[in-house]
């Protein structure tokens, strides 16, 4: 009793402290958290779109080779018309590639007819910004930290206007790189059918021999070239439009590619065909129709086994 009566002063500076430290914390409680704060990071609906909507699968390398031997006749050969070719185009207007055409005749290694369409442009991921909209504060009844917060969120509102019409200008440069790439295309595969293609259709069929085996052998030349040109392997098709019967070719025959090789006639006749590995079609529509579902496919990036193989 005589301790807290000789210090007084004692007891009042522990209970105004006391009650200092309350009062600083509900202070504190009060005090509104940061509400500029933004969520997590993720691209513009604009630039998702376009990304997704990029071609995943790879060109295409096809060469066609139609008999214009007198045999072609009385086998029941088919010809092959513009319209047939026109069934293909799509393939390269959409992921790019080669087609290749030419001719068995009495002397079938000459150059063939080709036209190439680069693949579509690639939109780069790493060149966006991916802004992300600040979120707009609350006033929660403190008008000093509300109105320093509404500064701070208009600022962070200019700074995110500008990455986003910068993101935004990226893809429209794309879509107008895209729209170029396809009108290039358009116009190379519309000079390729005139002027290259529809001469060789219209080639009699009256050729006296029929090298089948030199037809081939440029055929597995033009499947054979570098792929470094291209950003991804092409997918690779040979289509034989012929009996096969060679009456020139006196080497046995090898045809080494990774190609998958349709054969096309009325009479099912296979000759030289009869040791190489293919997929045997009654009509250039059919044959055709099947290499568009089969490069069609969802793409996992397998590839065709190499096959090798010769007459015995």
């Amino acid at each position: 009793m005589t301790v807290i009566m000789k210090k007084p002063h004692v007891i009042i500076v522990v209970i105004l402290a006391s009650f200092l430290a309350s009062c600083a914390g509900k202070v504190e409680s009060k005090t509104p958290t940061n509400t500029i704060s933004s969520t997590i990071s993720e691209p513009l609906p604009e630039v998702k779109t376009a990304l997704q909507n990029q071609p995943q699968s790879p060109p295409v390398k096809i060469v066609i080779i139609m008999d214009k031997t007198g045999s072609a006749e009385w086998s029941r050969i088919e010809q092959p018309q513009l319209q047939d070719f026109q069934l293909l185009s799509p393939l390269l207007k959409r992921s790019g590639g080669e087609i290749a055409v030419g001719t068995f005749c009495y002397d079938s290694n000459r150059p063939l007819a080709r036209v190439r369409v680069e693949q579509q442009p690639v939109l780069v991921n790493a060149g966006f910004n991916h802004p992300v909209a600040p979120v707009e504060p609350k006033n929660q009844g403190n008008a000093f930290t509300y109105r320093k917060q509404k500064d701070e969120y208009k600022q962070k509102l200019v700074e995110y206007e500008s990455l986003r019409q910068n993101d935004l200008q990226i893809v429209a440069n794309y879509d107008s790189s895209v729209q170029q790439w396809q009108s290039q295309s358009e116009g190379k595969i519309q000079e390729f059918m005139t002027a290259q293609l529809q001469p060789i259709l219209a080639h009699p069929v009256n050729c006296g021999s029929s090298d089948i085996q030199g037809g081939i052998n440029r055929a597995e030349l033009f499947l054979a070239e570098s792929d470094v040109t291209w950003k991804q392997k092409p997918q690779q098709f040979a289509v034989f439009i012929t009996d096969g019967l060679d009456n020139v070719g006196i080497q046995a025959i090898e045809f080494d590619t990774n190609a998958e090789v349709l054969l096309v006639n009325g009479a099912g006749s296979k000759g030289i065909f009869e040791n190489i590995e293919h997929k045997a079609f009654e009509s250039v529509p059919a044959a055709f129709q099947y290499l568009v579902t089969q490069v069609n496919k969802p793409f996992h990036g397998s590839q065709k086994s190499k096959v090798k193989t010769k007459s015995l």
